[in-house]
């Protein structure tokens, strides 16, 4: 008697799993637009502005120490509820972040990180608008 196995890359049964992701396959036309995509994106000045400024921090310790600290610092902005922006504590991590982009390089880092991100959150967001994906 033949038993029913499920297979484990079938994307059917592993969608929505906690810790697997789902495999999707790409038609070729499909993937050479991604690729397209992708080499714009290596091609436009903020992609270049940033992996220089990502050179430049990962080329000094204490800069990208420094970058790491602002980073923590902003997620910790990030999570204080809305109720206690105005906190001392929240003061004091502001306080703190600003201290540390006073550093151009770390400052020149975060900007330029900020407009690259931005641009890849605008072109993601243009995907799922034009793919009529409901979020």
């Amino acid at each position: 008697m033949e038993t029913h196995q499920e297979k484990p890359d079938d994307p059917v049964h592993n969608y929505g799993k906690r810790g697997v992701t789902a495999k999707v396959m790409l038609n070729s036309n499909l993937s050479k637009s991604v690729e397209s995509v992708i080499a714009q994106l290596r091609q436009s000045q903020e992609f270049i502005d940033y992996r220089e400024q990502k050179r430049i921090a990962n080329s000094n310790r204490e800069t990208a120490s420094l970058i790491e600290r602002a980073r923590s610092l902003q997620n910790r902005l990030m999570e204080i509820p809305e109720d206690e922006r105005n906190s001392d504590y929240a003061e004091s991590l502001q306080n703190e972040y600003e201290e540390i982009t006073e550093n151009t390089a770390v400052y020149e880092f975060a900007r330029c990180e900020a407009i690259y991100m931005t641009m890849l959150q605008e072109v993601l967001g243009s995907i799922i608008e034009q793919a009529d994906i409901d979020i």
